[in-house]
């Protein structure tokens, strides 16, 4: 069958996701991570509109944040934008999933015809993606959208990868360089995640080229060269900012990446989670085994291609390669160590279950060995070699020695987002290969028909979450009615939201008021603010005092969500009163709210910003103390009261330490914007403390003259002011950031001119 032929089954698959978008759209919000992603990536776009240029800090969430990190998902967050002007914040994400599900098939069909020629298997491809669990699960039941996003690009990476290894001309290099670079900004980690795998293919088909065809060292060098540019140049902002960050450090790191990796083989065919009902907590968190499961006509393909007598050498390329991907997957364990913690987990389980999993850990064993490239002595010899290491080693600890991949703290991605593509190729051209032994061709056809059926009905338990409703949508319309008392009541200040659901970073976008808390991207935080906030709410009597100075004006509570246990709304509701109250949702207000910045009048020095050091902070904050961090100040400055020594106030020499004046709030004045703050003058000599989080690139002027900036209270920026003047505090991010930035985008634009007025010429 000629490609042209196939053309008209193309409009099946675009109807089905047509039809599955529509379907979805007309469903209510969900719980789940795609309003929290077109949040953030509005949030962005708000930022560069409020500067007039590349935003590098938001207020809107997390006490502030860098926004440096934004680069490595660029990509996602212009489709965000995209589908929402087109069709509103809420229709147009869900379109945006539909259009990189199309593209994402795109790209697979096409790599396919391109790598193998079979025009067969490459509309198999594009069907058997639409189809895989993993895929479905990300877009629907998560709303994981970058992940989404990337997922789409990856096979378009493959497609580039084999033309420029096969073709050798500089116009395959910058095409490279351009698909790889969309996959970095699309989700930086699949793209970390797909790094190995893709050099793997790569050594594949270039000693698989004749010697005279394959690109010389001039041409990778340009290819590498387009990478640096479009995708490493404007992440390197945020390398600087991963050291100021919260990052896992406050998390269960160890614990996510065990309970985050793959226990065993099992889940291949756990369909819906039947087969692992029963099983201990831990086995297959947050995926219901949808990530890992390969469906029925996956199983049925390659079983019947590895027990035939000869591998087509295409199969055995994508299928050792979703083994690596396998391999990885299982995180701090070898394979035969996850075995181990799964047989640990499966007392509960049904009888069958730990024999089921011997056999399947035997299998892989097996499935190597089928995979060598022949059955001399010395490749018998490296199979024994391969499998012994493929059992006992774990090879995510030997990545982990490169720094780029010690963040990952879920190492199942491995096989679930970048190995599940290599696992559609490989299925898809062992079911070419096997229907393309059917003469009779419109029976060929209508097998291919069959085996995409049988693909759609059998991942039809991981579509549900399209055609569902999966949280009420009274919860949607009682937090808007919340986000219209916000944006019109009267305190000035920070929301403060308790809910685990997502949807709740539409705060800032609908009320305008920031959140300075999130259960999205809380790793994002900077790391003095997420120890302060983390120590506020351990001890009862510090909860109001943080609030105070953290700018708290409002708390958000989500009244029905499990997150909001009814003993924290009861003791919520015991010092902030009601003001705003319907079935799913209450608005209480803090109070005396201190507002952005506040004058401290008496205060406490320490010398360093220690976690031990933030109950001190937030003591003495209860007693209208400021704690300062400063070194050689003079104890004789005018509200001096004492030190704090190993996280206890000691008061100062012949003295005794005495309730501190109450906090001053200084009202905002002129005009604001995402990086810049002016307050009035506070008329009194004291500290001024702008709860922004604290950051180095915080500057404060005051009557022209910059002042030196300190942290306060652990987590926020203070300046000793005589009170007589204005003070506007400025975020300065380094000159380097903005020319990382406009080199990336020049880059863009100077690749997409050279790709659409370049014809290809085969250079050497």
């Amino acid at each position: 069958m000629s490609f042209p032929k196939l053309l008209p089954f193309l409009a099946v698959p675009v109807l089905a996701v047509a039809a599955v978008v529509w379907a979805w759209v007309g469903q209510p919000v969900s719980n789940q991570e795609l309003l929290a992603n077109f949040a953030k990536a509005g949030d962005f776009w708000r930022g560069f509109q409020s500067v007039g240029a590349w935003p590098w800090w938001t207020p809107s969430f997390m006490q502030g944040t860098s926004l440096a990190p934004s680069w490595s998902v660029m990509l996602s967050n212009l489709v965000l934008l995209a589908g929402s002007v087109a069709f509103g914040f809420l229709a147009g994400p869900k379109i945006a999933v539909g259009v990189c599900l199309l593209a994402g098939a795109a790209g697979m069909g096409l790599f396919l015809r391109r790598w193998t020629g079979n025009a067969l298997a490459a509309w198999l491809g594009g069907v058997l993606f639409l189809c895989n669990p993993s895929v479905l699960t990300r877009a629907g039941d998560f709303e994981h959208f970058v992940v989404v996003a990337s997922l789409a690009v990856l096979p378009w990476v493959l497609w580039a990868l084999t033309g420029f290894l096969r073709g050798g001309t500089r116009r395959d290099a910058v095409v490279l360089g351009v698909a790889f670079s969309a996959l970095a900004l699309a989700y930086g980690k699949t793209a970390l995640m797909a790094a190995p795998l893709l050099a793997a293919f790569g050594l594949v088909v270039y000693f698989s080229t004749p010697r005279e065809e394959r690109p010389g060292l001039g041409l990778m060098a340009l290819a590498a060269g387009v990478v640096f540019v479009l995708a490493v140049v404007p992440n390197l902002p945020a390398l600087r900012e991963a050291g100021l960050v919260a990052m896992f450090e406050f998390g269960p790191f160890e614990g996510w990446q065990q309970a985050f990796s793959t226990k065993s083989a099992l889940a291949w065919f756990d369909r819906g989670g039947v087969l692992g009902e029963g099983m201990g907590p831990g086995y297959a968190p947050t995926t219901a085994n949808g990530g890992t499961y390969l469906g029925i006509v996956a199983g049925l393909v390659l079983a019947a291609v590895l027990l035939r007598g000869r591998i087509d050498r295409f199969v055995k390329t994508l299928l050792a390669l979703a083994l690596g991907s396998f391999w990885l997957s299982f995180g701090p364990r070898p394979v035969v160590g996850g075995h181990f913690e799964f047989l640990r987990m499966s007392a509960g389980a049904a009888d069958f279950t730990p024999a089921l999993a011997w056999f399947l850990l035997a299998a892989q064993v097996w499935i190597i060995f089928r995979l060598l490239p022949a059955r001399t002595a010395p490749w018998l010899w490296a199979g024994v070699a391969i499998s012994f290491v493929y059992l006992f080693v774990a090879g995510f600890r030997i990545l982990e020695w490169l720094p780029p991949y010690r963040n990952i703290r879920a190492p199942f991605d491995f096989f679930q987002v970048t190995g599940s593509v290599f696992v559609i190729g490989a299925v898809a051209l062992a079911a070419g290969s096997l229907l393309g032994g059917i003469a009779w061709r419109r029976l060929r056809i209508a097998m291919a028909a069959g085996v995409a059926v049988v693909a759609a009905v059998d991942v039809g338990v991981y579509a549900k979450p399209f055609f569902k409703e999966r949280m009420e949508a009274a919860v949607w319309s009682d937090f808007l009615a919340a986000q219209e008392f916000l944006k019109a009541a009267p305190a000035e200040g920070r929301v403060h939201p308790f809910s685990g659901r997502y949807f709740f970073l539409m705060t800032p976008w609908l009320s305008g008021r920031p959140i300075s808390t999130e259960a999205f991207n809380s790793y994002l935080q900077q790391r003095n603010a997420a120890v302060l906030q983390g120590s506020a709410f351990l001890v009862e009597d510090q909860m109001l005092p943080y609030l105070r100075v953290s700018g708290g004006a409002y708390l958000l509570v989500d009244k029905t969500d499990p997150d909001t246990p009814q003993a924290l709304q009861e003791r919520l509701r015991a010092v902030c009163p009601v003001v705003f109250e319907n079935t799913h949702m209450a608005v209480l207000a803090v109070p005396d709210p201190l507002g952005g910045a506040f004058l401290a009048r008496d205060f406490v020095i320490v010398s360093d910003d220690s976690p031990v050091n933030a109950m001190a902070a937030l003591g003495g904050a209860a007693h209208n103390l400021a704690m300062i961090e400063a070194r050689g100040m003079p104890t004789d400055e005018p509200g001096f009261q004492g030190r704090v020594v190993e996280g206890r106030i000691a008061a100062k020499e012949d003295g005794v330490l005495e309730e501190g004046r109450a906090f001053l709030k200084v009202p905002g004045s002129g005009t604001s914007t995402y990086e810049r703050f002016e307050f009035a003058a506070p008329g009194e000599v004291g500290w001024l403390v702008f709860n922004e989080a604290w950051h180095p690139d915080w500057r404060a002027f005051a009557g022209g003259v910059e002042l030196p900036v300190e942290k306060a209270l652990l987590a926020f920026s203070a300046v000793r002011t005589d009170g007589k003047s204005p003070v506007v505090f400025e975020f300065r991010a380094p000159w380097w950031y903005d020319a990382c930035a406009w080199i990336a985008v020049l880059g863009w634009a100077a690749a997409f001119l050279y790709l659409a007025g370049r014809r290809p010429v085969r250079a050497r």
